[in-house]
């Protein structure tokens, strides 16, 4: 999307590997403009660990996909960075709408503790569902899967849709920053920038044309 922008470097770790300090002094003395990690699993906590052991948000822009996830921070507590760059589909403090406040409440009622993406990702599988056999109105899959196609649900982060020419969900992706919440007592995504769906995911007609090159 931008031409001018180089990759000056790439670099890999063994999964699972402890101490990734080395790797960060790396990348540091090559001098990036910003800083992509693609992690995953257990290097998700000890890259946060690492980034907030070498201070490397405070020189330098980085960015995790998941760093702002709930599910990920909330355990890290203090070890957990501030000042990083993350994306994440579902918040449960954001969107603060109804929707959401109530999908919120019922779950910690249920089992003692807000949701993440997972719990967000099996309500919306369920209702997905559920809406698809009452339009298809018997239990035949053909029927289910043409009343699947293009299906509008409501959800806790406001309408999605199974959509219909690659059967993926169109969610919100939320881009935040990480920062310590006095009113959580850990750290959360800060200064939310709302990306939708169809502003991230490929069109129907680029997927068109990739599948016909293939």
């Amino acid at each position: 999307m931008k031409p001018d922008v180089k990759i000056i470097g790439k670099s890999w770790w063994k999964p699972g590997e402890p101490d990734l300090s080395p790797y960060i002094t790396a990348i540091l003395g090559a001098k990036p403009d910003a800083v992509i990690f693609c992690t995953g699993g257990r290097s998700m906590t000890n890259i946060m660990k690492a980034v907030k052991a070498t201070g490397m948000a405070k020189k330098v822009p980085v960015w995790i996909h998941t760093a702002t996830d709930h599910a990920v921070l909330k355990p890290l507590g203090a070890e957990a960075p501030e000042g990083v760059l993350g994306t994440m589909d579902y918040h449960f403090y954001y969107p603060d709408t109804a929707a959401n406040r109530e999908f919120v409440k019922k779950f910690e009622a249920a089992y003692g503790n807000p949701p993440g993406f997972p719990a967000f990702h099996g309500y919306n599988t369920a209702n997905f569902i559920a809406e698809a056999f009452k339009l298809a109105g018997a239990v035949d899959k053909e029927k289910f899967i043409d009343a699947l196609e293009g299906l509008w649900i409501e959800s806790p982060a406001g309408q999605i849709e199974m959509r219909k020419c690659d059967h993926q969900v169109v969610y919100p992706m939320y881009l935040g920053v990480t920062k310590m919440s006095p009113k959580h007592g850990f750290v959360i995504s800060s200064d939310i920038e709302t990306l939708t769906g169809f502003d991230v995911l490929p069109t129907c007609e680029e997927i068109a044309k990739a599948r016909k090159k293939k």
